[in-house]
């Protein structure tokens, strides 16, 4: 296994080199779930005052966020869980935005892996877009975990969690403004696998 994690990390160094002499657009994709269960490490709040939020387990939103390094982002929103199928119409429609040739980095989730997703890689490839998977075990090198850790414990605030509206309302803000009023700064986190 770490000579597969060497490898894929060997690989990744080269795609960001093409990235950065713009031969590529390179872009990290992957699936996160936002519920009502608050991620919420810690919170201020004045004294004598009680921040209150009610969980609500059974509401949630299932994204799939396509994520390049430089805060620029897509996401398609759904309230069902993901599968093979919804990756498949994201991506169809992600090709749209395909201007050069383009590398869309995922991770082993048996989702990427299954037979409809692997059936589709050729036509993707047809398009200029191609898919590269990560080693196993290393979701640390996928930039978009980045933006899900950024956004679940940080942009959304408790004040977000008030109702199922104004929570979703917030996720689409915050997708919606990557780049702009969101940002990731990568060299800043000394992200170990950010290369240039």
């Amino acid at each position: 296994m770490a000579v597969e994690r060497e490898a894929g990390e060997a690989a990744l160094k080269v795609l960001f080199r093409l990235a950065a002499t713009k031969q590529i657009d390179l872009y990290f994709g992957d699936e996160a779930g936002f519920s009502m269960q608050p991620v919420l490490p810690r919170a201020w709040q004045a004294r004598g005052e009680q921040i209150r939020i009610f969980p609500q387990r059974d509401k949630k939103l299932n994204l799939f966020g396509i994520f390049r390094p430089d805060n620029v982002a897509i996401t398609y929103q759904t309230k069902d869980n993901i599968n093979s199928k919804f990756l498949i119409s994201a991506i169809d429609d992600f090709c749209r935005y395909i201007e050069k040739p383009t590398v869309l980095v995922l991770d082993n989730a048996p989702v990427h892996r299954s037979k409809l997703f692997s059936e589709q890689i050729e036509k993707w490839q047809e398009k200029d877009l191609y898919i590269f998977f990560l080693p196993r075990y290393c979701p640390h090198l996928n930039k978009a975990e980045t933006f899900w850790r950024k956004a679940k414990y940080e942009w959304l605030k408790p004040s977000d969690y008030a109702s199922f509206a104004k929570y979703e309302r917030k996720i689409k803000e915050i997708f919606n403004g990557i780049g702009l009023k969101y940002k990731v700064n990568f060299k800043e986190l000394k992200d170990k696998i950010y290369f240039v």
